[in-house]
């Protein structure tokens, strides 16, 4: 499967980041420790998961404000926040367009 996840790289300052990544995932506080101590994804989604997506953008948001670095990986590569934010903005004009079809479609009967 295709994703997108984000890495927590500062071990010293896990309890700074774990009631952010909380708010966006169901995972214990040991399951977020052991997760950032052991390098692996805090949080990983589909790569056509839009909701995912922007959860993921939030959470680095609030996180990298803490302080704290924090890597983006798109399908196991390191990525940035201007790409995942380009690909909302992509999700939302396909989403615009499918409306408008729909609309013009249903408009001609």
């Amino acid at each position: 499967m295709d994703t997108v996840g984000i890495k927590i790289k500062s071990n010293d300052k896990i309890t700074k980041c774990i009631s952010n990544i909380r708010k966006y995932t169901n995972l214990s506080i040991g399951e977020i420790k052991d997760k950032i101590i052991n390098n692996e994804y805090v949080m990983i989604c589909g790569y056509t998961n839009e909701d995912g997506i922007k959860n993921i953008v939030k959470a680095y948001k609030e996180i990298t404000s803490l302080g704290v670095n924090v890597v983006i990986y798109e399908h196991d590569r390191v990525t940035t926040i201007d790409f995942l934010m380009n690909l909302i903005d992509m999700y939302g004009d396909i989403e615009r367009d499918m409306q408008e079809m729909d609309d013009l479609m249903y408009d001609e009967d």
